[in-house]
């Protein structure tokens, strides 16, 4: 069974169309990137997936049904910023809230405490989760926000951008952790990403939504130069580092911005920028 089917879908907010014809499948133990520029959609294709955002054309159907609010088996992790204003409080009080929202204490509930310890053990956060959210290093605390996201072991799991802010080391931990949620649970997972690379090695299937236009498929069918080119209305060159990272040139700032005087530097950019990653992954 497919965990979420979109056909031809098209959410318009503020009589502004964000995307639209998008169609695609995600089965379980699959992991979806969704990537584009800020401002694309991507995580209102989550909120679409949530209930929280309705279609304005097409159908969206996840585990069998329409998505609906508060579906436990449905599991979402926000950005972090979002879990800032309760920094103060502990991690395995944060999981807890995963549970059963803003009532605090175990009481005599040992069936409670049984679910939210298997989360934190999963996501190899037993041994800080008594430590308030706000000492912990910016991986810790993505780690409790993933044991908070799959407290019920979801059937989808829905990530909005945890990577970002961490460094390449955190990046790597928290990729390794997203495909063991998969492989023990089974869910699909949906993340939400700038970057492809720290993905690659785990992804099935990316989304790429720009110009309110979304490509699906897998990896090579869809970041490849003829469908980025066709999704930006402007040339795309890919560029395979030596270890195998995809430096996409011609998606700079200042292909959003034109130089003033017509004279497009995106494409040196770019290469200016694969000249850094390929010097010091061959030093």
């Amino acid at each position: 069974m497919n965990i979420l089917t979109m056909t031809n879908g098209a959410v318009a907010l503020g009589g502004r169309t964000v995307w639209r014809d998008a169609t695609f499948e995600l089965e379980a133990r699959t992991i979806t990137a969704v990537l584009g520029p800020n401002g694309a959609g991507k995580s209102t294709l989550l909120n679409a997936a949530l209930g929280l955002v309705p279609l304005s054309e097409g159908s969206i159907e996840v585990l069998g049904a329409p998505p609906r609010r508060g579906n436990r088996r449905v599991g979402f992790m926000a950005q972090s910023r979002q879990a800032d204003a309760m920094s103060a409080i502990t991690g395995r009080d944060y999981v807890n809230l995963g549970f059963d929202g803003p009532r605090f204490g175990w009481g005599r509930d040992r069936s409670k405490r049984e679910v939210v310890e298997r989360a934190l053990s999963l996501s190899g956060t037993t041994a800080f989760a008594a430590q308030p959210l706000k000492s912990l290093s910016g991986g810790q605390r993505q780690r409790i926000a993933l044991a908070h996201a799959t407290v019920f072991e979801p059937e989808l799991l829905l990530l909005d951008e945890p990577l970002a802010g961490l460094d390449l080391a955190a990046q790597a931990e928290i990729v390794d952790l997203i495909n063991l949620i998969r492989d023990t649970t089974g869910a699909a997972v949906i993340v939400v990403a700038h970057d492809l690379n720290p993905l690659a090695p785990i992804v099935d299937k990316v989304l790429w939504i720009a110009r309110r236009q979304v490509r699906s498929g897998s990896v090579d069918d869809v970041v490849n130069e003829e469908v980025l080119s066709e999704l930006y209305g402007h040339p795309i060159e890919i560029v395979v580092t030596p270890r195998g990272r995809r430096v996409i040139v011609g998606l700079e700032e200042e292909f959003a911005h034109p130089h003033p005087h017509g004279h497009d530097h995106s494409h040196e950019a770019g290469h200016e920028h694969f000249a850094e990653i390929y010097e010091e992954e061959t030093k």
